[in-house]
Parts: structure tokens; sequence; C-alpha cells
């Protein structure tokens, strides 16, 4: 049983502010769930909530996060299935407050089972996660600057933050990073629903000739209309990130051929419950899917890691959240190899903890 849950608020500042066409960000005000059994065993989350994207705020998500600890106590923590419902009972929405509790309790049931999670969740060590790093959208000179700096420290993957108005100016950032760093590095690009379809349209047939990958959410995430329209004559695959935060959108975006892709955030689908959910969607329509982030540690990105072994169809990985964090709190989880390919633990669990000396530095909730 469920026996008591700890909540924290903590706060990390970005080692500079991280820009997208919504706004900008400089700290991850991130809130942690520990969810202890009765044996005092426990699991921890995290979750990372983004005002622009989901509506929901650090002091929100700890004020909600009290309600569900209250909810939950006394419950078995196995019974994950029942336990989201429960969430989803007891509000519309939340899905990143909703995640850390999800990820805490897969946590928990991985270390009681004496697997690491992503063997818990049926998934092997035979994929290779390498990550991208992300290009905030900048001057067209402090972008190219940014863009040869993470080549010169061996990224293969650029992710290029864009969705300015008029979409020739991101033809151009675009133009010139693809100069300033060749031919051999793999460049995808995100507009978050910056752009109009006009834009979109201009902007897509402007990049052409410089080998995108991808583009993210080209225009606003409830406009299927034209996500559809410019599916049919984008020659670059689209790909659904805030279009597609659950289940549900998920088969609504595939039944309107709005999207050629589907980016997954555990932050967006409520965890890891639900984010299968997606995956399976995904595959049942042979799509592919992107695994992101928002600004998680590498206590979140661990999760998300061992939940990206356990889907053949995630074939792009976009975890490099920690790496624009000042400092790094975490104890075990995931590390980066020199080439941005990640190791995962065999530790049950996600592996990864927050240091106590850390966390000692917020005010901890306690319900039981």
């Amino acid at each position: 049983m469920i026996d008591k849950i700890e909540i924290y608020g903590i706060q990390i500042e970005l080692n500079e502010p991280f820009v997208i066409s919504k706004g900008a960000l400089s700290h991850a005000r991130n809130t942690v769930v520990k969810i202890y059994d009765h044996q005092g065993i426990y699991g921890i989350g995290e979750c990372c909530p983004f005002r622009s994207i989901h509506g929901e705020t650090q002091a929100g998500t700890i004020a909600f996060a009290k309600d569900l600890a209250e909810a939950l106590i006394g419950k078995n923590p196995e019974e994950i299935h029942n336990l989201v419902h429960l969430m989803n009972k007891m509000i519309v929405g939340n899905a990143s407050i909703k995640s850390a509790v999800d990820m805490a309790l897969y946590d928990l049931n991985a270390k009681n089972a004496g697997k690491p999670l992503y063997a818990f969740l049926g998934g092997s060590k035979d994929k290779k996660i390498v990550t991208d790093n992300t290009v905030s959208l900048l001057s067209e000179d402090k972008m190219v600057a940014k863009a040869e700096k993470f080549v010169d420290q061996g990224f293969k993957i650029l992710k290029i933050k864009i969705g300015d108005r008029p979409g020739t100016n991101d033809v151009s950032r675009i133009k010139a990073i693809r100069k300033a760093v060749g031919e051999h590095i793999t460049l995808r690009v995100d507009a978050n629903q910056g752009w109009s379809y006009v834009d979109a349209k201009k902007a897509l047939f402007g990049m052409v000739d410089y080998n995108i990958e991808h583009c993210e959410e080209p225009v606003h995430a409830n406009n299927i209309i034209d996500q559809a329209r410019l599916v049919a004559i984008s020659p670059i695959p689209l790909m659904a990130d805030e279009a597609v935060f659950n289940h549900v959108d998920a088969l609504r975006v595939i039944r309107n051929k709005a999207a050629d892709l589907i980016n997954i955030k555990l932050g967006k689908s409520g965890g890891i419950y639900n984010a299968m959910k997606i995956a399976a969607i995904a595959e049942a329509a042979d799509m592919n899917c992107q695994l992101g982030c928002f600004s998680e540690s590498r206590l979140g990105i661990s999760a998300m890691a061992h939940f990206d072994l356990a889907w053949n169809n995630i074939l792009y990985h976009d975890l490099d959240s920690p790496l624009m964090l000042s400092e790094d709190p975490v104890v075990g989880g995931i590390t980066y190899n020199a080439d941005w390919s990640i190791n995962i633990t065999e530790t049950p669990g996600h592996g990864a903890d927050f240091d106590p000396a850390f966390l000692a530095r917020f005010p901890k909730i306690e319900i039981k």
C-alpha cells in the first residue's frame, strides 16, 4: 500500500535562457514526487510544467499534487491503471503533474520487481539512443555560433528552434546554419506553432534544399485543417508535438492525416501509462515517433530513456534538457557518452534519484 508521499518544488537555473517562438525560459521550475510503500521503498518522479504549453505552473502542480497524494494514500501502487483513472477523474488535463506521479509509480513498481524500468516495460537494450542538442530561437548570427559550438562538442544532430514571421527569416537562419556546419550534420527544425499556413508553406519549400530531417508543429496545434493541408504538400516530413498530448489526440491526428510523425513527451501525455497508448496507436498506423522533453533534470530523462527502449517505432531522441541546466543534482541515472549516445543502468527502477542535500534546499510537503 502507499504509505507516504513527499512533494518538492525545485528550481535550477539554466546556463542561459532557452528561447522558442512561445517565449523564453530562464529556470527549470520542476515538481518532484516521491511515493513510499509500506516497506519504506519509494519511487520518484519529476515534471516540468511549461505555462505556455501545459497551462500549468509550478505552484499549480504542487497544489494539485497535495490533492492527488491524499487520494492515493492507502491505495495499491501496483494498480497503475486504476490510479491513472483516479487522477483523471479528479481533474481534467494537468498532464504535467500527473506525469510526475505516474513516473514515481512506475519507478516504485520496477524497484519492487527487481528490474530496470526498460525491462519492466518489456523493452530491451538493442537500440542506440543518441540525443540531439537544441539551438534556441535567436538572431541568425547567434544561432550559427551556437550550432558551430555544439558541433565542436561532438553533436551530430541539431534541433533548430524557428517559428519566426515571416517564415523567410527562418529560411535564412537554416541556410546560414547549414553552410556553417556542413552537410554531415543532421538538422531538424521546430516551429512551436509559430507560423501561419502561408508562412509555413513558404518556409518549408524554402528549406527543402538544406536537407531537413523533419519539422515539428509548423502551425497552431488546434489548426488540424491546415496541418493536414501542409502534410499533403510539404517536401519535409511534419511532426505533431503540441497537437498530441494524449492517445485521443494521436488518433485524431492520424485519422486526419495531419502529421507524418509524432513527438511523445511524458510531460504531455500524463506519464508512461498514457505515453504507451500513443506509441501503440502510432505503431498501428505504421508511424514513427520522437521522444522529447521539457526542462527535466537527468532524473526525468532517465525515466524517458527507459521508456524509449520499450518501443521500436521511437526513432528520434530529443533528450538534451539536462545539458542546459547550470547544475546536476541527480545521483545515478543515465549518462552521456562522447558521441552523445545515452548509457542506461541496470539498477532497478529508472535508476536515478536527487541528492538529498539538493532536495533539502527546498520546502517539503509530506502526506501520510
